[in-house]
């Protein structure tokens, strides 16, 4: 069944490719009921079809040598056994009809030229080519060529397929204005044709005489509307399009295929021409061409399909040219068979020069992992598929790749014991019983490192070498996770090894629990019956019956907790291994749970190895997006409320101790509130909600909720509920109150445990008075440190017995890159500082999904040190024991790329015809189950300019396309009014997820995301109108969307262009097919290299494009690094380290004395490498402290802010005072002065 199932799940799923390869490439676009080869469609085929097409040449001779006109002469009968002379309206200077010569009208003559004609930045391939590589001794190929050219269709060769009970429809009796050409329109075999040419002007429906004016009075819908007393329309209205068709313009599609045996053993010096036996237009040519060269191991060959028509003139390429559309060879095709096919290249490493400094040792590295990968061609100007069984490479203008799914689990499942969460808490086994199972699970790692030696001894010297220090790094991590087992032996490790096991599972059972904290819910929704408040309930919870699943980690989730026992459980292991811990895993593996399990494990062993001065902040966790912030923020809260839950226990009292359990989000003020009081403090929103809840029914507190808090992660009651009192009225309950100067959050089900207060806190002053135990904050707000006077409490770096964070979390490394990167290393640097004690620095743990020289990241970020990327690869790309790749596959991509249209109009037809696809979904019986999984559409953005762009067209040229395309395709949709719903009001139904939206509406942007497309979201009014309501049709997205999103309804995403480095676009697109088959489509620019070079090697990156990812920049030593972040690194030190520099009035008490552990720091972290950059921050560095001290004397009461410069204060003599409030302040790199004595020359 879950097979079947699937089945019909990827069935919905080519719905969407088959219609963008039928609309968009063709055949088969137009609905007329003959096969795709032979296809009709209702309009010119260049507007029609946006890729797959191949040109004429341009010449640059003018169209005319004489006044004569350009429509006239275009018009000229080239069509051989057609002596219709072409409508002068259809030339490009008329593509506009009926407008009156004013300013509003000659602008829509201007958007509409730019919407017909060939823009010239588009692409105009006149060739399509394929290379392959051939054994050296094949002498010849078969080659099969094959291409559509179209035609006007003649009247004798129209006919569309109808239903008998259609055609008849046309001459019912009692329609007002009947069909006056019965005689002219007849009925075949299932087909409707005209027995002739209509008599009469067919323009537009203002001008239509004879019978083309008969026929449109005809159709008018009025005249169609039944006069009775039931209403509705005469049948004639729902098959009117038909006929429609069939009296307008039409083009006709002739098929060519070219079988050719061709001689590969050299270069041919001119194209071969094709012979057309029934060639029917005289300019119309084509060919094709071979390129052969050779090296040592193979024979390269060059298939080339060329365009040979007659060359056109540039200043007429119009897509309603009728010569232009005559000469072009639409859905061009190049197909090779040979059984001397070999692989395009050798994968294997071969011995490099023996000087050391030009290898690339990761590089190496990466092709030793990817050797196995195989590519069998490339393309130009197109893309290539191969069939290696078949022996055949073939072009293709829609490639497509499905990336295999990750298995997390054992092939062992009597290993499995060693990862049920029960069996490793407090309810589960003994700690013998637990280590022998670590042990079991530890050995077999040891095991599948055995077969990685065997299978090296297969590999060549090059390659041995090279795999040596792969299974060397496995051999450490296993060395480190048996030496970890060890550890259990100490009764406090134990303890809070099974006190975070605890609380992983405890956790896991809320977040899964639709009656928990995984679905939200109102007051009336609560299932009263379930008490969660004791710690029974979860000893006793049947996690198979009540969640379908038994609670495990992933086999790296649980090594990656043992990798960190020794690191947390005793610090001064840190000091020797000085080591970050890097979890490498593929988006949607659970890496966050890893790191939150760590998190667990280290919070609890603060509390149980310390009986006082336990307290403050334990781990850090640090995130560069708002978005992402947003999303795991709910998560770790989770965590914490778990622990504040299990710290009321009486069985944890003397573990976990008195002080509670808390987690605080740190963010910017744009997020949340940073103060009680004044304007945009949190009062002031507690009290508009006060004011919005005596409104009763026609109040909303939720609008003024910008706390980050939508609902307990406990219970999943909602933070705003409503309900009614014993009169019926109104009453709206909520869980934020200002008291005392501080913000109380809690609960508002009286029956949840946290219904008295929750142990999480928003607010920055509350935040400074009693720090969290798990503070959680964006990168971007510890530049605040420098203008803070009471952040210090963080830190405890100024008590004697208080403890600093044990660990620091850092998500998404692969975002600290470039400016930000750089900035943010040299910042680290005082992090580093203000979390050590007695010379121990805090533990240091990370994740990515893309890693590529991460060493060299790790080394500028947090200071030489070395990073251990877990789990380590195995020597080939789809093994690394703790995952391995599938045969399944739920993620497609597919790659678009355009002939002859700009990328806007691609990107507009695109979106349209994925609209259309999804109500095909919905429309077919078999898929349309699987309608809500692809009914909304994320389109990626490289920029907010491009946003806009579109955001702009959603309303309009979306809409009237997706309409259009709906109508076109109208056999699929009848009756057609009844299916509007799909398109009407698209604009009111897009969310953004892009900087550019507050982040008080982030998190209810995802939560509307999460919103099902169902049947009860089509809503027809009293007057048969249809609407969508509650549901997200469209999403514009930026890479905001491209980490931390798991919505598993997103299975349907546009990539509109490449994003400027490969790991953002695996991060974006892998939100896409999580739990179901999803499909991306990648809308690429012909005019830009880099993209059609991934087009033309489509299936080759995308079979490997792990392997691809760039290398990360980061300069943290620099001058314009150390200019821009010096002063606010170094204050945010002194302010925070010193007691008696704290406050805004202690500026004063600065000595340079003070400043002297931060400058040998500095030294010791980059200065050794480069003595000269250290020389110029050791200038810039005691300018500064020169300046402070000789402030500080100079006045008695000196003030960090009357000191320190904002960005936008800046200027000429207070540059170096001048302190970053955010890192995302590197962007401003130019500041105008207008001088207002200034004079021209």
């Amino acid at each position: 069944m879950k097979n079947q199932t699937d089945d019909l799940d990827k069935k919905a799923r080519q719905i969407f490719q088959d219609r963008i390869q039928r609309g968009m490439i063709g055949p088969g676009s137009d609905m007329w009921g003959l096969p795709d080869e032979e296809e009709i469609i209702s309009d010119y085929p260049l507007p029609r079809y946006f890729s797959g097409v191949l040109f004429p040449n341009k010449s640059e001779t003018p169209a005319t040598q004489s006044g004569e006109d350009d429509a006239a002469l275009e018009s000229e009968s080239l069509f051989n056994g057609n002596d219709e002379e072409e409508d002068p309206s259809d030339e490009e200077n008329k593509d506009v009809e009926g407008t009156k010569d004013t300013g509003e009208k000659q602008e829509k003559i201007k958007v509409a030229r730019q919407d017909f004609n060939l823009d010239t930045n588009s692409f105009f391939p006149t060739n399509i080519g394929i290379t392959i590589a051939v054994d050296k001794s094949v002498k010849d190929i078969e080659v099969e060529f094959s291409f559509g050219l179209y035609t006007q269709a003649k009247t004798e060769e129209r006919k569309i397929k109808i239903s008998k009970a259609g055609y008849d429809s046309f001459f019912e009796e009692g329609i007002p204005y009947p069909l006056p050409f019965r005689d002219v329109l007849k009925y075949e075999d299932g087909y409707m044709f005209l027995n002739r040419e209509l008599k009469g002007e067919q323009k537009n429906p203002e001008r239509a005489k004879g019978e083309y004016g008969e026929f449109d009075e005809f159709k008018n819908r009025r005249n169609l509307i039944r006069q009775t007393e039931e209403g509705g329309y005469f049948s004639a209205f729902y098959h009117v399009g038909k006929l429609e068709k069939l009296l307008g313009r039409a083009w006709k599609r002739t098929p060519y295929i070219f079988t050719e045996s061709i001689s590969v053993e050299k270069s041919f010096k001119t194209p071969v021409s094709f012979d057309f036996p029934d060639k029917i237009y005289k300019l119309t040519g084509a060919g094709y061409n071979i390129k052969v060269y050779e090296d040592a191991r193979a024979r390269f060959v060059k298939i080339q399909l060329v365009n040979q028509s007659e060359d056109h003139p540039a200043n007429r390429f119009s897509n309603r040219s009728e010569n232009l559309n005559f000469k072009s060879l639409f859905q061009g095709s190049i197909k090779v068979q040979t059984n001397g096919l070999i692989e395009y290249k050798d994968n294997s490493l071969n011995t490099y020069a023996e000087d050391d400094e030009i290898r690339d040792s990761e590089a190496e590295e990466i092709e030793l992992i990817y050797r196995n990968i195989k590519s069998y061609g490339i393309g130009h100007n197109c893309s290539v598929i191969w069939d290696v069984k078949r022996k055949t490479v073939q072009s293709t203008f829609l490639p497509e790749q499905n990336i295999n799914d990750v298995i997390n689990e054992f092939e062992d499942s009597s290993l499995d014991k060693a990862l049920d969460m029960r069996n490793l808490s407090i309810w589960g086994l003994s700690k013998d019983e637990i280590k022998v199972n670590l042990k079991d699970f530890v050995l077999s790692y040891d095991a599948w490192i055995n077969k990685q030696v065997q299978e090296k001894n297969s590999l060549n010297n090059t390659e041995k070498e090279v795999a040596d220090r792969v299974i060397k790094r496995q051999q450490q991590n296993y060395n480190r996770l048996n030496e970890n087992i060890n550890l259990l032996d100490d009764a406090k490790v134990f303890k809070a090894f099974q006190l975070a096991n605890t609380a992983m599972l405890i956790q896991l059972i809320i977040s899964n629990d639709k009656n928990l904290g995984k679905t939200e819910k109102d007051l009336f929704e609560i299932d009263k019956s379930i008490n969660a408040n004791r710690l029974e309930y979860f000893e006793h919870y049947d996690t198979l019956k009540n969640l379908g699943f038994v609670p495990k980690y992933r086999p790296f989730q649980l090594a990656f907790l043992l990798l960190s026992l020794d690191e947390i459980a005793f610090p001064e292991k840190r000091k020797a291994n000085n080591t970050v811990d890097l979890i490498w895993f593929p988006t949607g593996g659970g890496k966050t749970e890893a790191y939150l399990a760590v998190a667990a494990f280290t919070i609890a062993f603060r509390r149980i190895s310390n009986e006082t001065n336990y307290g403050g902040t334990s781990v850090i966790m640090r995130y560069t997006l708002r978005l992402l912030t947003a999303q795991q923020f709910e998560r770790a809260s989770r965590l914490i409320a778990t622990l504040e839950f299990m710290r009321c226990q009486p069985e944890f009292a003397d573990a976990l101790k008195v002080e509670p359990i808390s987690i605080g989000l740190w963010v910017g003020q744009a997020s949340t509130p940073n103060k009680i009081g004044g304007d945009n403090g949190a009062s002031v929103f507690v009290s508009q909600m006060d004011e919005e809840a005596l409104k009763g029914e026609k109040g909303n507190p939720e609008r003024k909720n910008v706390f980050q808090i939508s609902s307990c992660p406990w219970c999943g009651t909602k933070s705003v509920s409503k309900e009614k009192n014993s009169k019926g009225e109104t009453i709206w309950r909520y869980g934020f109150k200002v008291n005392r100067g501080e913000l109380k959050v809690s609960c508002i089900n009286k029956q949840c445990h946290f219904h008295k207060g929750l142990p999480i806190q928003v607010v920055d002053e509350n935040l400074y008075e009693n720090p969290p135990t798990l503070l959680f904050g964006t990168v971007d707000k510890f530049a605040m440190l420098a203008w803070q006077d009471e952040a210090h409490n963080f830190f405890k770096a100024n008590t004697v017995n208080g403890l600093p964070p044990d660990l620091i979390i850092q998500d998404e490394l692969h975002l600290l890159n470039g400016p930000l990167g750089s900035i943010t290393a040299l910042f680290e640097s005082t992090i580093e500082l203000l979390c050590t004690k007695n010379g121990i620095a805090p533990k240091i743990i990370s994740s990515t999904a893309t890693t590529r020289n991460t060493q060299y990241q790790i080394e500028k970020l947090y200071g030489n040190r070395k990073v251990n990327i877990f789990p380590p690869s195995g020597i080939n790309h789809n093994d690394s024991f703790f995952s391995r790749e599938s045969t399944e596959s739920k993620r497609r991509y597919i790659g678009f790329m355009a002939t002859g249209k700009t990328s806007i109009d691609t990107q507009l037809q695109l979106l349209a015809h994925l609209f259309v696809s999804r109500l095909e979904v919905y429309r077919n019986k078999e898929t349309t189950e699987f309608a809500n999984n692809y009914w909304t559409i994320v389109s990626y953005y490289n920029s907010l300019k491009d946003v806009g762009k579109i955001f702009n067209k959603v309303g309009d040229e979306v809409t009237n396309f997706t309409s259009t395309l709906q109508y076109r395709l109208e056999d699929l949709f009848n009756p057609i009014d009844d299916f509007n719903f799909n398109y009407m009001g698209i604009s009111s139904r897009t969310e953004e997820l892009t900087s550019r939206v507050e982040s008080s509406r982030i998190k209810a942007v995802l939560k509307e995301l999460e919103l099902p497309f169902e049947e009860k979201n089509i809503v027809t009014t009293d007057k048969g109108f249809r609407y969508l309501n509650d549901v997200v049709d469209f999403v514009l997205a930026t890479n905001m969307i491209s980490v931390g999103i798991d919505i598993s309804r997103l299975n349907l995403m546009l990539i509109n262009g490449m994003p400027k480095n490969v790991a953002e676009y695996i991060q974006a697109s892998s939100r896409i097919g999580r739990k179901t088959n999803g499909l991306v489509v990648s809308l690429l620019d012909p005019n830009r290299a880099r993209e059609k070079s991934y087009f033309e090697h489509f299936i080759n990156f995308h079979q490997a494009f792990y392997k691809s990812v760039e290398p990360l920049s980061i300069t943290p030593f620099t001058e314009s690094t150390i200019d821009k972040m010096l002063t606010t690194s170094l204050v945010a030190f002194v302010r925070n380290k010193y007691p008696n520099l704290n406050k805004d009035t202690d500026a004063t008490n600065f000595k340079p004395v003070l400043a002297e552990e931060y400058r040998l720091f500095i030294e010791q972290r980059f200065g050794v490498q480069n003595r000269e950059m250290m020389t110029y921050f050791e200038r810039r560095y005691q300018n500064i402290v020169d300046d402070w001290e000789s402030k500080a004397k100079a006045s008695n009461d000196l003030k960090y802010k009357r000191l320190l410069k904002r960005p936008s204060d800046k200027n000429e003599s207070a540059i170096d005072w001048t302190v970053m409030q955010s890192m995302r302040e590197i962007d401003t790199d130019t500041f105008i002065r207008i001088k207002s004595n200034f004079e021209w020359r």
